[in-house]
């Protein structure tokens, strides 16, 4: 029932996933003109960001995750962008939805990322940049205010048009797409306005769906990047509010009523429930949209289209609600299934959503066994198991995540659903520590005197970890001790490690009931493990130091 158009609304549903599917936003989006918000954020890898440390620099704030396919597909022009600019002196950084470091991390390697990648862990930077859907991306000049920003993919060549223009201190110029885009639908709208007030509401009506038409058109042409995401969303809704009062106006103009102009108050109310969405009405969306599931309750996109706003406001028992009857609708949709389970993981309902997503995926699996071959049914069977595996994630089942994550792997290889789910896979496998021998590889000691070795634990992994260090296999009557800042523990240890960081630990042994006469200590590494060796007139024997 819906018109096709480039809206948060459409944008939510599709592969640009809102980051109101996570959160409310609570400010309104920065515009050119004005100064960034600060932000200070921690780093993969360590160290952290803060973005007034970057005046002097035109900087470039993309705020992206690794399970978004715009975001990944994007990737390889920023990082060309990067090379280019860099030795002009743009700073590129990313900003992660929060996810774990370690996946990005991984991410990171995976698709040659070498600029600065920030955690933005709970979402409030996000909140204060008004960041509705990813990727978005804002450009900062040197003083810090901001110059562009744009929501969606963004390619090459719209990024040398913003970046020539900010490093060079001019106005970032609209290109002949966006021109058009911007002049159609602000004369289409005086003509749909002027229609309705004549009370030609069929003339109003054609004049929209064909202007809405050519909208759609300009939104898929080769340089649709740079149509600005802000300005043309306002101008669309403000066309489509005034095709909505055509066909309320045809309706209500109708005496006696027809029955079958209902639709025409619900597409009204249709168009008006997406555009307060927009708009971050969420309530008067709301509205809207329960008024066309009344007129229209057979058809599946009132409820589909309630749910996102139901979301951002937090009223996760009604968004469930929409969604399942969106669902029940369309029962062999398979996205209307995830749609469920992404409603029930707003609420922590983790066992309904995997229900959800095995309803999916029995769909999903059974078109694929139909026809095998087809590669966009693969696709999305490996879609469905690797969503699956996010919410076992969720859920904190890590083991049947790892299942599944393989599952979409085998389904979908070569795609970037096997890419996503590989990495996540890795993620939750940590990167082995690292042992090595710091100073003297060994040293003699007498009698009762404790022998003193060193050994270098590092951290490589991009997350804070604690590495838990325990010695197997001590003789009877030997003691060692990992000792660390004045701390000396016998037998175990742990110590908590910055993302990248190391700490030199003794590892001092000593002989409880004497050695007979002098001895030997000496120790050898490999990974994450350490082989101490005691030589004594009493004793002979190797202790394994494990770090895990």
């Amino acid at each position: 029932m819906s018109t096709n158009r480039t809206s948060l609304a459409a944008l939510a549903f599709a592969c640009v996933a809102a980051t109101a599917l996570s959160g409310p936003a609570k400010a309104s989006a920065p515009a050119p003109g004005v100064s960034a918000p600060a932000f200070s954020l921690p780093l993969v890898g360590g160290g952290s960001v803060e973005l007034a440390g970057l005046r002097g620099h035109v900087v470039v704030v993309n705020f992206f995750a690794t399970w978004c396919p715009p975001c990944r597909a994007e990737t390889p022009d920023l990082n060309a962008a990067e090379k280019r600019y860099g030795s002009q002196g743009v700073i590129f950084v990313g900003v992660d939805d929060r996810e774990s470091a370690q996946l990005v991390s991984v991410w990171a390697k995976s698709n040659g990322v070498h600029y600065r990648l920030a955690l933005d862990g709970d979402g409030k930077i996000e909140e204060n940049y008004d960041v509705r859907a990813i990727p978005t991306t804002y450009v900062l000049d040197r003083n810090g205010v901001i110059r562009y920003r744009q929501v969606d993919q963004l390619d090459s060549p719209t990024m040398t048009l913003a970046l020539n223009a900010i490093v060079a201190g001019n106005a970032v110029p609209d290109s002949k797409t966006a021109t058009a885009f911007y002049t159609t639908a602000a004369s289409a709208t005086a003509m749909v306005s002027a229609s309705v007030q004549g009370a030609k509401f069929d003339d109003a009506i054609a004049a929209g769906k064909t202007a809405n038409d050519k909208l759609d058109k300009l939104s898929n042409a080769d340089d649709s990047a740079t149509i600005d995401y802000f300005k043309s969303t306002q101008l669309r809704d403000a066309l489509n509010l005034a095709l909505a009062d055509a066909y309320a106006g045809r309706a209500a103009a109708t005496n006696p009523p027809d029955p079958n102009l209902k639709k025409d108050s619900a597409q009204a109310a249709d168009l008006r429930g997406l555009a307060y969405t927009d708009q971050e009405r969420f309530a008067d969306a709301l509205q809207q949209f329960d008024l066309e599931i009344s007129l229209a309750p057979d058809v599946a996109d009132g409820y589909a289209n309630a749910y996102l706003p139901a979301y951002e406001l937090k009223q996760f028992s009604r968004a469930i609600g929409y969604a399942q009857s969106a669902a029940n609708i369309a029962p062999d949709d398979p996205e209307s299934w995830l749609t469920l389970a992404s409603a029930n993981m707003g609420a922590k309902n983790y066992p309904a959503a995997l229900s959800a997503e095995s309803k999916a995926l029995t769909l999903a699996a059974t078109a694929y066994a139909a026809n095998p071959t087809k590669k966009s049914l693969a696709y999305e069977l490996g879609r469905v198991w690797l969503k699956t595996g996010r919410s076992y994630l969720a859920a904190g089942n890590v083991s049947a995540a790892r299942a599944v994550l393989q599952d979409a792997t085998t389904t979908a290889p070569g795609t970037i659903v096997a890419q996503q789910a590989e990495e996540q896979y890795v993620a939750l496998n940590p990167v082995p520590w690292r042992m090595a021998v710091s100073g003297s590889s060994s040293t003699t000691s007498t009698a009762t005197v404790p022998a003193k070795l060193y050994v270098t634990i590092r951290n490589p992994s991009a997350e804070s970890r604690t590495v838990h260090l325990a010695a197997l296999g001590l003789p009877a009557h030997w003691l060692l001790s990992f000792c660390y800042e004045k701390v000396c523990d016998p037998f175990k240890s742990a110590v908590t490690l910055a993302p990248g960081a190391s700490r030199r630990i003794e590892l001092q042994m000593v002989p409880l009931a004497g050695a007979g006469g002098a001895w030997t200590m000496s120790v050898t590494t490999q990974g994450s493990t350490a082989s101490v060796h005691v030589s004594a007139k009493t004793t002979r024997a190797a202790v394994t130091v494990t770090a895990s």
